[in-house]
C-alpha cells in the first residue's frame, strides 16, 4: 500500500481533543474559506488592488503556484533571496526593492514559523503590503503573535493539514480591506467533494468496514463511464487528492504553463464545498498537531549524524505543527526520481519559475535542488515512516565502512 502524500480520512480522523494550545488560522476573526491556497493568493492580491504594472516580491525558493496568481492578474514578480533559515534577506531588499513594488509575500516554510517583527517593520517603512503565506503553517505562533496575524493579508491551504480534496483560507488583518463574496458551489461540486473524501480514505484502507464497498462503487462508476465512452474498462488508479497546486508541488518545466492555465477565475471566486469545510473546521485538532510533531522528531533522530543527508532545520519550535520534514541531501539525483516512482510521499521544489536569478547570499536556489520535503502528516503509520527512512538510507546515505 502506497503511503498517502497528504492527509486522508479514516476513523482516526475523529479521535482526540478538538482544541490544541496553538492558535489556528481557522480561528481568525476575519477569514474566508476558498477553493485552494492558490485561489486565496489570487483573492489576496485582488483585496490589495494589485494588477497590471504592479510588482510583487516573491522568494527564490517557491512553488510555481505562488507566482501564477501574480501573473494571472497581470502583475510582475520580482524574486528576492532568503537566508539559511528561510527568512527574507531584508538587507538585499532594502538595496534593490523596485519603485513599483506593492506587496511582499513571505512563507512560513515547512510549517516552521518565520520571525516576522522585522519583516512587518520593513514593509511598514516601505509602504508595501505584507502577504503572509501560511500554506505550510495552519497552527502556531510567530513570535508574539499567532501565525496569520502579521500580514496585511494571510493565506493558507487546507489540503496540507486536513483530509479534504480542496480548500484554502484567506484572512484579512488590515482595517479597510473587505472579504470577497464567493459564489456557492454547485450541487455536482458538492457531491464530488464528498465522494472524493471517502474515495481517498478507502483507497488507503483507512475506513475499515467500508473500504471494499467504497472502492467497488468507484470501480463500477469508472467501468460504466468507460462503457458509455467506448473505452477500455481499466479503472484509473486513485489519484492523490487536491488540485495540482495543492497535491503535487514538484512540477516539470513544461507543466508551468498548464499550472497557470489551471487558475480558473470562476473556481477562484467559488466558496468551498460543504464537505471540505465541515472536515476542516470540525475534526479534532490535537491529533493533527501532536502526530506531526512526533513524526518530525522521528525523522530528526533518524537522519541526524548521517553521511550524505542531514535535517535542514532540526530544531522544531514549540509552538507549531510542521507541514513536511525538510531533508538536505548532498546528491539528490537520481534517487529523488526513484522515490517518486516508488510512491514515497516526498516532493521537491526543483522547478522554479523561469528567470529566477542567482543572488548573493541566497539559500533558495540551493534548497530547490538539495532539499527534499518528506511527508510527516498525521495519517502516516509507523510502517510508512520506517519505509520512508529505509528508502532514504538506501538511496542517499553512504554505507558505513
Amino acid at each position: 500500500m502506497i503511503a498517502p502524500r497528504l492527509p486522508v480520512i479514516g476513523w482516526r480522523t475523529f479521535a482526540g481533543a478538538a482544541r490544541v494550545d496553538q492558535p489556528s488560522l481557522l480561528d481568525h476573526p476575519r477569514h474566508r474559506l476558498t477553493t485552494s491556497g492558490r485561489a486565496a493568493i489570487l483573492l489576496a492580491l485582488e483585496c490589495l488592488a494589485i494588477g497590471p504594472g504592479d510588482l510583487v516580491l516573491l522568494p527564490t525558493y517557491h512553488c510555481p503556484t505562488m507566482v501564477s496568481p501574480v501573473k494571472t492578474l497581470g502583475a510582475d514578480a520580482v524574486f528576492y533571496p532568503i537566508d539559511e533559515h528561510g527568512a527574507p534577506r531584508l538587507d538585499w531588499l532594502s538595496l534593490h526593492v523596485p519603485p513599483r513594488t506593492r506587496a511582499l509575500l513571505v512563507p512560513h516554510y515547512f510549517g516552521l514559523p518565520q520571525p516576522m517583527e522585522g519583516v512587518r517593520a520593513w514593509c511598514d517603512a516601505q509602504g508595501i503590503a505584507l502577504i503572509e503565506d501560511c500554506a505550510h503553517a495552519m497552527f502556531g505562533r510567530a513570535g508574539a503573535r499567532a501565525i496569520g496575524t502579521w500580514g496585511d493579508v494571510a493565506v493558507a491551504s487546507l489540503t496540507k493539514f486536513f483530509p479534504t480534496p480542496e480548500g484554502g483560507v484567506l484572512a484579512l488583518n488590515r482595517a479597510g480591506l473587505t472579504l470577497p463574496s464567493l459564489a456557492p458551489a454547485s450541487a455536482i461540486e458538492q457531491i464530488k467533494a464528498a465522494s472524493d473524501i471517502l474515495h481517498m480514505g478507502a483507497s488507503h484502507d483507512r475506513l475499515t468496514g467500508l473500504n471494499g464497498l467504497i472502492r467497488g462503487a468507484f470501480a463500477l462508476k469508472s467501468a460504466l463511464r468507460a462503457t458509455l465512452r467506448g473505452e477500455p474498462r481499466t479503472p484509473p488508479p486513485p489519484s492523490s487528492h487536491g488540485a495540482l497546486d495543492e497535491a503535487d508541488e514538484s512540477h516539470e518545466l513544461d507543466e508551468i504553463d498548464a499550472n497557470m492555465a489551471l487558475i480558473d477565475p470562476r473556481q477562484s471566486h467559488r466558496a468551498l464545498t460543504s464537505a471540505s469545510g465541515w472536515i476542516s473546521t470540525r475534526v479534532p485538532r490535537r491529533r493533527i498537531v501532536e502526530a506531526r510533531r512526533r513524526n518530525y522528531a522521528f525523522f530528526t533522530e533518524a537522519f541526524s549524524g548521517r553521511d550524505g543527508v542531514h535535517p535542514l532545520l532540526p530544531a522544531l519550535p514549540a509552538d507549531c505543527a510542521p507541514y513536511v520534514f525538510p531533508l538536505w541531501v548532498r546528491t539528490p539525483d537520481p534517487g529523488y526520481s526513484e522515490m517518486r516512482k516508488l510512491g514515497v510521499p516526498v516532493s521537491r521544489w526543483d522547478r522554479l519559475w523561469p528567470g529566477v536569478p542567482a543572488l548573493p547570499g541566497d539559500a533558495g536556489k540551493a534548497w530547490s535542488h538539495h532539499v527534499l520535503q518528506l511527508a510527516c502528516h498525521q495519517d502516516l503509520t509507523d510502517a510508512d515512516l520506517h519505509r520512508i527512512v529505509e528508502q532514504v538510507e538506501r538511496l542517499f546515505i553512504a554505507p558505513a565502512r
